[in-house]
């Protein structure tokens, strides 16, 4: 922690921290979890489940630290800001952690072998750029930058049409069981990974609310 900083600016950069601390365990989470998915890997998928249990932790060590924040102090409107976002970044932040543990679930159900490659492209490209917006949500709250935000904001619609293109694919294959009942199980894996960019696209939402007051509008 900085030199020179009160008690309680510390105890705000915590929940920055936290924030940031958590993210990066949803990440990981979200990377393993897909991995499992590209290579059928049953053992990768039941550490991702298991380690579920870290992001539950997480999520009630910032509620708790937010909690306390508010009980004991009285925060002016930009830290009762930073709170708030806080508060919603880790219920969401939760929340893909939970759309892990439904991919890695996918995984592990699998046949061997059943994979469609215009599909699984289509899956990585999604896994990749949801990724990446969720990061940058997190980084855009931790500093309250709006122009940051506003990129993750602009990128959620090719997520959504990289689903749509998923979607056509399965669509038109006619394969054998093994491929069909794969391709059933990515169309789930390609929603889920939507509701990843979801998610981030409304983290980043919440950025002009934190930076000056701004009212958040969903789906803006």
């Amino acid at each position: 922690m900085a030199t020179g900083m009160t008690a309680f600016e510390q105890e705000m950069a915590s929940v920055r921290d936290g924030l940031v601390e958590m993210a990066s365990l949803v990440l990981t989470q979200i990377e393993r979890s897909v991995a499992a998915w590209e290579a059928t890997d049953g053992s990768l998928a039941a550490e991702v489940i298991s380690a579920d249990d870290e992001v539950d932790d997480a999520c009630i060590t910032l509620d708790e630290r937010i909690f306390h924040i508010q009980l004991l102090n009285s925060p002016v409107a930009g830290d009762q800001r930073l709170l708030h976002v806080g508060l919603i970044a880790a219920i969401a932040l939760e929340r893909v952690g939970d759309l892990a543990v439904a991919i890695s679930q996918l995984a592990g159900s699998v046949p061997v072998g059943g994979a469609v490659p215009e599909v699984e492209a289509r899956i990585q490209k999604m896994s990749a750029r949801a990724i990446d917006m969720l990061a940058r949500a997190v980084q855009a709250i931790a500093r309250g930058d709006v122009e940051l935000a506003e990129t993750v904001r602009s990128d959620a619609q090719r997520v959504a049409e990289l689903l749509e293109e998923l979607l056509g694919v399965v669509a038109q294959k006619q394969e054998d069981p093994a491929s069909r009942e794969w391709a059933a199980a990515a169309v789930l894996v390609g929603r889920h990974l939507e509701r990843v960019s979801n998610n981030a696209r409304e983290l980043a939402g919440r950025v002009p609310f934190l930076v000056d007051g701004q009212s958040f509008r969903r789906g803006r």
